[in-house]
């Protein structure tokens, strides 16, 4: 994947080195795997095996995207994988946005997300699908070159699961990663009494628009577009809605996260953890973030 301001995983040698600021932008590129996980990380959530839970992925026809994008759903296995069928008894789905960058499948996969769906299921959890699409790179609101990743998800998306489950309205949570967190708490904002839970980690929200001009530069049009994405503004219109927020210790997001703490309501959880801003921080959470959601739907 090409070097960029916050691409995937493009914060992670940033947040691993202990540099904290946003308007630090790492250029480097490092993809961190298990073994390069502190102590404590790399056994947090093991990357799954696919035997526990499987993958449907395809491509999602998508006018906001300009085309076609990719998009995937995981089903624990005991849950029927007939899925057209009207008799399905998943009925409940988390809808995944992912970091900058990442696709579909590396969502749910890569995160620790569909492992921890599995073990979830096996512990006597009830089951429920994991959906995603491919993040892109616009931030997850609607653009002004028509691109809106995030109607994508909370539309599109929900589209094709709503038929592939053959369920009218099944219930609904989010999880995010990064810019996906940013994007999971704007859609919650926006739709607080439509989702039962949200459960993110890392998101990736800036203190204010020059703090994002300073670091990578282009997640909003101008001033007046973050203005109205502005997830820390309009945190209270989360009221009464269950949201877990994990960040890292050493996540270079960690000010936009407290400056978003202070103004949410009491229903909002906000803990600040040992971690960073990479790989082995989403496995880490996938569990708790798996177990948030799977609570309450």
């Amino acid at each position: 994947m090409p070097a960029g301001p916050l691409t995937r995983p493009a914060f992670f040698a940033l947040a691993a080195s202990g540099l904290g600021g946003c308007a630090l932008a790492a250029r480097a590129v490092r993809v961190l795997h298990r073994s390069d996980c502190p102590r404590g990380f790399s056994d947090a959530a093991a990357l799954d095996d696919a035997t526990h839970v499987r993958m449907i992925t395809g491509r999602l026809a998508a006018p906001a995207a300009g085309g076609a994008v990719r998009y995937a759903i995981a089903i624990p296995r005991g849950a029927p994988m007939d899925m057209v069928s009207r008799d399905a008894h998943v009925d409940a789905v988390a809808y995944v946005l992912g970091g900058r960058g990442s696709t579909a499948v590396d969502a749910i996969a890569q995160t620790g997300l569909r492992s921890a769906l599995g073990a979830w299921v096996r512990g006597g959890g009830r089951p429920f699908a994991l959906a995603a699409i491919d993040a892109g790179e616009s931030y997850f609101h609607a653009r002004s070159n028509g691109e809106d990743r995030l109607r994508m998800v909370t539309r599109d998306l929900a589209g094709l699961v709503r038929r592939r489950l053959g369920v009218g309205a099944p219930r609904e949570a989010l999880i995010g990663f990064s810019m996906g967190g940013y994007g999971a708490l704007l859609a919650a904002e926006r739709e607080p009494r439509r989702h039962r839970a949200v459960a993110v980690a890392g998101p990736a929200i800036f203190p204010s628009y020059a703090d994002e001009r300073r670091s990578v530069g282009d997640a909003f049009d101008d001033a007046a577009d973050y203005a109205r994405n502005d997830v820390t503004a309009h945190a209270a219109s989360l009221r009464g809605l269950p949201v877990l927020l994990r960040a890292g210790a050493g996540d270079p997001f960690v000010p936009g996260v407290r400056a978003f703490q202070r103004g949410a309501p009491p229903s909002v959880v906000v803990r600040i953890v040992p971690g960073a801003h990479d790989d082995c921080f989403w496995r880490a959470s996938a569990p708790e973030l798996v177990a948030f959601v799977g609570a309450r739907l």
